[in-house]
């Protein structure tokens, strides 16, 4: 384990909700002053925006944002990719803006996919956007930190009448015409305090911005866990809609077939062994551990790699060697399964299997449907 993980995972530890040891009480000390610094620029930047909304962007098509208020998997992209796919069914031409995180085209403004062709890779456009890409046929995929300048391409070389922000409720540079804010059941506010001391982006109070409100993972809490996440949410925005979503396996094959695009998306393969090892490198891991073992498979073990873990031949050689010693197969997220080498996964045969996760409306999806088309003039 590299020092700089070591490191991700101290800090992990510090941020959560519990009794910590006297040795740490000068670093939670250091991290809760970085904490008040942080939440005064946030404050400052958004109130800038907030006092003049003039200076935000106004683009010819319909936005609708779609993030959260915490750091940390929530189910941003499969939500977005539901979402995605459900405007296009009701006929609107609508695009998906990925920031691109780490990648090449961050700083500037790139076409992902077409909706015919993935033009990028994920070195070049992002592991999300790639994913995003892959999963959404018909529909392009733009990447780029200024969501106005790609918004803009979108409209320019595909006519977009609908813009799909990925991740941006704290983007406040450009105006949108819905806010929908992902809620996580199993940690929905971290232990209230702002980054680094915390998880939350910005004070808990900024959830009064919000259109609608949908509290994933739902099935992972009990209804008095759910009930406590109401009361806030009613608190700070009274008028915003709640829906409730779970994650759901859609399918599990192989990652030659995945790779090959010869997956069928509605079946899971019959894996060689009952026992699996899950290799992930997401922000809420245990989510994803959780899911696998939903699916009726005994959880071995898991690889945890830091979010945004750009995987190398050694990872997969330890993989490799982890799943002998535990006599198991390895199975992944497909967001990791797009920044995995597969020229080593095919020459070496890795028994590597790629779990697709897709996000459930279980309580509240007609009411959201409709949030949306009144939003957007439909």
């Amino acid at each position: 384990m590299s020092f700089y993980t070591k490191l991700a995972a101290y800090i992990t530890y510090l941020m959560e909700d519990r009794s910590h040891s006297l040795a740490d009480q000068p670093v939670l000390a250091l991290l809760k002053g970085l904490s008040a610094v942080y939440r005064y620029g946030v404050v400052r930047r958004f109130t800038a925006y907030a006092r003049h909304p003039e200076r935000q962007a106004h683009l010819a098509a319909k936005v609708i944002s779609l993030g959260n208020i915490t750091a940390g998997g929530t189910g941003k992209t499969p939500t977005a990719c539901m979402l995605a796919q459900w405007l296009q069914r009701q006929g609107y031409r609508v695009a998906l803006l990925n920031r691109g995180y780490r990648s090449a085209a961050e700083h500037g403004a790139a076409i992902m996919s077409d909706g015919k062709d993935v033009l990028l890779s994920a070195q070049e456009g992002g592991d999300e956007a790639l994913l995003l890409a892959r999963s959404l046929p018909g529909i392009p995929v733009l990447v780029g930190r200024e969501r106005a300048q790609t918004g803009q391409l979108a409209i320019d070389r595909f006519h977009s009448q609908v813009l799909l922000l990925d991740d941006a409720f704290q983007h406040w540079q450009l105006a949108r015409d819905l806010d929908i804010v992902l809620i996580d059941a199993t940690n929905p506010f971290g232990n209230g305090a702002l980054l680094p001391r915390g998880i939350l982006r910005e004070p808990v109070s900024h959830l009064s911005r919000a259109g609608f409100f949908i509290i994933t993972k739902a099935d992972q809490r009990t209804e008095a866990d759910k009930q406590a996440i109401y009361a806030v949410l009613t608190r700070y925005n009274s008028t915003a809609p709640v829906a409730e979503a779970v994650h759901r396996p859609a399918w599990c094959v192989s990652f030659a077939a995945w790779y090959e695009a010869k997956a069928d998306r509605h079946t899971c393969e019959q894996l060689p062994h009952q026992a699996v090892i899950a290799v992930s490198a997401l922000g809420n891991p245990a989510s994803f551990e959780a899911t696998v073992t939903a699916c009726g498979y005994t959880l071995a073990g898991n690889l945890r790699f830091d979010d945004h873990h750009q995987y190398t031949n050694d990872d997969l050689s330890v993989m490799i060697q982890m799943a002998a010693e535990k006599k198991a197969v390895l199975v992944t997220t497909e967001k990791d399964a797009v920044k995995l080498p597969a020229s080593f996964i095919l020459q070496h045969d890795v028994p590597l299997w790629v779990l697709g996760i897709e996000i459930v409306i279980e309580k509240g999806k007609e009411e959201l449907q409709n949030v949306i088309l009144q939003h957007i003039g439909g």
